[in-house]
């Protein structure tokens, strides 16, 4: 690679960068999903590590879903792309409501999404449920609230490129900004994920308004440039009149100082990749996203990290394109359906989609999301008169999904909670990695072309049946009647090859699955002691600070957090979410710990 590298962009219309910027963005997703260990795939491990491979098509790959009470396995087509496209195609749908956007987005499109997600983050799916509950996630409880301003991850710049193709035509980024942080505080409050979407999003803005030949390094120098441009922090009020000040409450009114050090942060590594783009031909691409914390897990994921990362390989690679989505997407390591979705949304708002190759035609709905981008790009917007009143979608209405498909028969047509008519295309069981799990899917086929895959995972009836505790007397405690899923023991073991050697070959327990960090017999799981916990149980008296920790799965865990806390008994760990499941731990009157969990996806 050399400096002189240019890219010929003569004659390319706002509609066919727009068609490229998506299409680029989904093809990334789906070549750099299966890649990243988050991912969980189980048909091969995500052991890729060197240069890029020669495999650049589509393929077909198993995942392991369900956490530890459900696990199975669900089979991901070639070209499926995961909550990335999903998030862009919302935003985008919501942009055609004009300027009720901000109230379908919330209101209808994150609350559906609960419903149909694939492989979505953490933060993005918290918020989400507070948006089902219709309930702001800077308005709700204290621990909440701070967890949500805390979130600082790449799940808003991975969706905001809507914005840029809806005002690619003007002058000033202003407009823009705000709607991209509007958009963003939706799910996320710490700046490092809003300034990261900003600073993504001038870059697409400036691919989509280039016209002609792009110079090698050209975007990088703009958005350093422009900084001014992308970097304030816009007043939101008439959107969401209160994020301000919870957002100054939370931050003991130092958010602003946060936000000045974010965009620092941000021009120093945007600095670092032009550095490395004044190295040439030189092999640098695997030390540039090492510096930029791509490969940390403490990093990986934020949204100024992404953003630089998914500008440096654009920029670096905007004369051969589709590497630049290779060398993000098999990235051992890095968040590499993110990064290879970003990169690829820049170099279509270069380039269009002819560099794509087939590609462009076989990921999935290609067709779906060529129109929609269309639409965006000639700003199409829905008739005013059908949007008079975005009804909300609320948990009764995911709950109605479920039931109604559980009766429906393929072919069937019927109204999607988000306002969309969709007809049922496939019924799916996928392959349980338990004797009681029960997970099935329906893939569904939106009247406009998107296609939705809903999951309902359960016990076997037998199972349940099983499980049921006789009504007891109510005591005036209890805050409601609570339904127990599923229970098991953990015991924390020092070794735990030598604790399933006597569990199962001394005691005879079958062992249903093992692995480094558990050996499973039926409600027992042994799990290793964390390291620094070692230290502080003496070798001649090992079992007197261990105890063992109960789990319980329920169907509300709000229901019994609330009878946990008129008990009186002591909260070790309050309501979390992690990998799909929401929790909290308690000591029970004896000291003995319990954890409590709900599966949420």
């Amino acid at each position: 690679m050399n400096n002189d590298n240019s890219y010929n962009l003569n004659n390319i219309s706002l509609t066919a960068k727009g068609q490229g910027a998506f299409l680029g963005a989904a093809v990334g997703d789906a070549l750099g999903w299966p890649q990243e260990p988050e991912a969980k795939r189980v048909d091969n491990k995500n052991s890729f590590s060197g240069e890029v491979p020669v495999i650049k098509e589509f393929q077909q790959w198993v995942r392991k879903s369900g956490g530890q009470y459900y696990p199975h396995e669900e089979v991901i087509l070639a070209g499926e792309y995961s909550d990335d496209t999903q998030l862009i195609l919302c935003t985008a749908r919501s942009l055609l409501c004009g300027e009720e956007w901000w109230h379908h987005f919330t209101k209808r499109e994150l609350p559906t999404w609960t419903r149909y997600e694939r492989g979505g983050g953490g933060a993005t799916k918290r918020a989400a449920q507070k948006w089902l509950a219709g309930q702001e996630p800077w308005s709700s409880f204290e621990k909440d609230k701070k967890q949500y301003f805390d979130a600082g991850g790449n799940g808003v710049a991975m969706r905001i490129m809507p914005h840029c193709l809806l005002g690619a035509t003007e002058t000033d980024f202003g407009n823009i900004a705000k709607n991209i942080v509007a958009n963003g505080v939706c799910t996320h409050g710490h700046p490092r994920a809003l300034v990261g979407a900003l600073a993504y999003g001038f870059a697409v803005w400036v691919a989509f308004q280039n016209t002609g030949t792009l110079p090698y390094g050209a975007i990088i120098e703009k958005v350093l440039s422009g900084v001014g441009s992308w970097s304030l922090l816009p007043d939101l009020d008439n959107i969401c009149p209160n994020w301000r000040s919870s957002a100054f409450d939370v931050s003991n009114e130092q958010y602003e100082k946060y936000w000045h050090k974010t965009v620092i942060e941000m021009q120093q590594f945007l600095e670092l990749c032009q550095k490395g783009m004044k190295q040439g031909a030189l092999p640098v691409e695997k030390e540039i996203l090492t510096q930029l914390g791509c490969f940390e897990k403490r990093m990986k994921g934020a949204g100024t990290v992404s953003a630089a990362a998914s500008i440096f390989l654009a920029s670096r690679f905007a004369a051969e394109p589709f590497h630049g989505i290779l060398e993000a997407g098999f990235a051992s390591g890095a968040d590499t359906d993110t990064i290879a979705s970003m990169t690829g949304g820049i170099l279509g708002a270069v380039a269009g989609s002819e560099w794509l190759g087939n590609r462009a035609e076989k990921v999935q709905d290609a067709a779906y999301i060529r129109k929609l981008a269309e639409r965006l790009a000639k700003k199409e917007c829905f008739d005013k008169s059908q949007l008079s009143d975005i009804a909300k979608t609320g948990k009764a209405h995911l709950d109605s999904l479920i039931e109604r498909l559980e009766i429906s028969q393929t072919g069937d047509i019927f109204l999607f909670p988000d306002g969309r008519k969709a007809q049922i295309s496939d019924r799916q069981q996928h392959q349980s990695l338990s004797k009681t799990t029960v997970a099935l899917s329906w893939k569904l086929t939106a009247a406009d072309g998107q296609s939705l895959y809903v999951k309902k995972v359960s016990r076997s009836k037998s199972e349940i049946s099983s499980m049921n505790v006789p009504t007891q007397e109510i005591d005036e405690r209890r805050a409601g009647q609570i339904n127990v899923m599923n229970m098991v023991v953990k015991l924390r073991v020092h070794d735990l090859e030598q604790a399933r050697i006597f569990y199962e070959e001394t005691l005879g327990l079958k062992v249903e699955r093992s692995s480094n960090s558990l050996v499973k017999f039926g409600n027992i799981v042994l799990v290793p002691l964390k390291p620094h916990k070692k230290t502080e149980i003496p070798s001649d008296n090992r079992t007197s600070n261990i105890r063992p920790t109960i789990c319980i799965e329920v169907e509300s865990l709000d229901v019994v957090y609330k009878n946990v806390r008129q008990f009186g008994a002591k909260i070790l760990k309050d309501i979390s979410e992690q990998e799909g499941w929401r929790r909290f731990t308690c000591f029970d009157p004896d000291g003995n710990t319990v954890e409590v969990d709900q599966l949420i996806c």
